[in-house]
């Protein structure tokens, strides 16, 4: 296996030498150090030298870039990097769909880029559409490949910079299209210049917060390491990029694995169905449950999941969505069936209805986080400027940006979503 910075946390740790450097635990965890000689530095790196230059460019290789950067702190340091690489180039305005990830909003906000909303048909769909009306006065374009529910966005090139946050579709670069077709498409098969920002931890066998940039043929990433290193921890983990450097000898030695793993959630899919359980049509490693069907909101079969030994990636009032990834085993779809067959199912009953709200700006997103609020109650927020980010985590999609009006509908929404206290601007506070 080609597999540099593996290589050298092995050898370093076979010499037993004194650590007089950092971390403080002094070799607890052998493959956990710093910069030290040799071992490279993630922002300094370039094409040509060191050991996590070789594994990105190794990387870059397996997944088809022009350049791949390694991100120790998930996508959300991606995307904070992508966008910063966007503001270098002049991009005011980014026009972004509505159910984007929290990471997006907070990034135009400490950049001061304003965001102008696509709006999908669907609460937390990824599938907007965009024509030259829509994306008027925009520099550039954010969009999510895979939402929580396993949908998709229609593959169109803009006329301007794109930046895809393929946060849980990094898995996708591996599927053998001809047996599943184009339908799910990895943004670096799409053939045009653009950025997409993926985490490794999601889909791919990799530790918490790896993730990558990944630069397609045509896009300038000349300052990407200056630009990630605004955002980025001077320490970053050596033990997330020792993970993604182990996924490229896995991925070099068995292509096919992530396909094998699509096959066996296909078939679960196919005998869930057989036996009745209503699915939701999804991605390849995902399977969403459609609770209310089976007579349930999404919590309560999630926790007669849970009384079984298997825990869910997220439910909601409506749904429940359990994820796969190519560590996993044959044997753990045969205990996920058993314990989905296991709930016990009633009478169907309506879905909870997730409105598309769409609330009026009253003053720009990197504004409004940063003047003084205070925490209301959310039956008095009617009238009010938002000022903080609602967005639990899964999906971590904020309901209402900063900087917009909470009127009756929006507080409607969000009592909806369980939300009970705001964050709004502090009128009687000057700045």
């Amino acid at each position: 296996m080609n597999t540099p910075i593996c290589d050298f946390l092995e050898s370093y740790s076979s010499q037993r030498r004194l650590r007089l450097h950092m971390p403080g635990h002094k070799g607890e965890n052998p493959h956990d150090i710093t910069e030290i000689f040799g071992g490279d530095s993630l922002y300094d790196s370039d094409d040509t030298w060191g050991i996590i230059a070789q594994s990105e460019s190794m990387a870059a290789r397996i997944f088809g870039a022009q350049k791949t950067c390694y991100s120790c702190g998930g996508s959300t340091l991606a995307i904070q990097t992508a966008l910063a690489l966007l503001k270098a180039r002049g991009c005011k305005t980014i026009a972004a769909s509505r159910y984007s990830h929290r990471s997006l909003v907070s990034a135009a906000a400490l950049l001061q880029m304003n965001i102008k909303w696509l709006y999908p048909k669907e609460y937390l769909s990824a599938n907007v559409t965009y024509d030259s009306k829509a994306l008027r006065g925009a520099d550039a374009l954010f969009v999510t490949n895979i939402d929580y529910y396993g949908g998709t966005w229609k593959f169109v090139r803009p006329s301007i910079p794109l930046v895809v946050d393929n946060a849980h579709g990094a898995y996708l670069r591996f599927v053998d299209k001809r047996k599943y077709g184009t339908e799910y498409l990895h943004p670096l098969e799409l053939g045009f210049p653009l950025m997409s920002a993926e985490s490794a931890h999601k889909t791919l066998p990799v530790l918490t917060g790896g993730a990558y940039l990944h630069f397609a043929a045509g896009e300038d990433a000349s300052r990407v390491k200056e630009m990630m290193a605004m955002f980025g921890s001077s320490s970053p983990s050596y033990l997330v990029l020792e993970s993604l450097d182990r996924f490229n000898g896995a991925m070099a030695e068995d292509f096919d694995a992530i396909t094998r793993t699509c096959d066996a959630a296909l078939e679960l899919k196919k005998r869930l169905e057989t036996a009745g359980i209503p699915l939701v049509k999804s991605d390849y490693l995902r399977i969403v449950i459609d609770a209310r069907a089976c007579g349930m909101s999404g919590y309560e079969f999630a926790a007669s999941l849970r009384s079984s030994g298997v825990e869910c990636e997220m439910s909601d009032a409506n749904r429940v969505v359990l994820m796969f990834s190519s560590a996993n085993k044959i044997e753990d779809f045969e205990r996920a069936e058993i314990a989905i067959l296991f709930v016990r199912r009633k009478k169907s009953i309506a879905p909870e209805k997730y409105p598309v709200i769409k609330p009026t700006a009253h003053i720009p997103v990197h504004e409004a986080m940063f003047l003084p609020q205070k925490i209301v109650p959310l039956e008095k927020a009617n009238g009010e400027v938002c000022a903080g980010l609602n967005a639990p985590c899964p999906p971590c999609v904020p309901l209402v940006m900063p900087g917009e009006i909470i009127d009756h509908n929006v507080a409607d929404a969000l009592k909806q979503y369980g939300v009970k206290n705001i964050a709004v601007l502090d009128r009687t506070k000057k700045v």
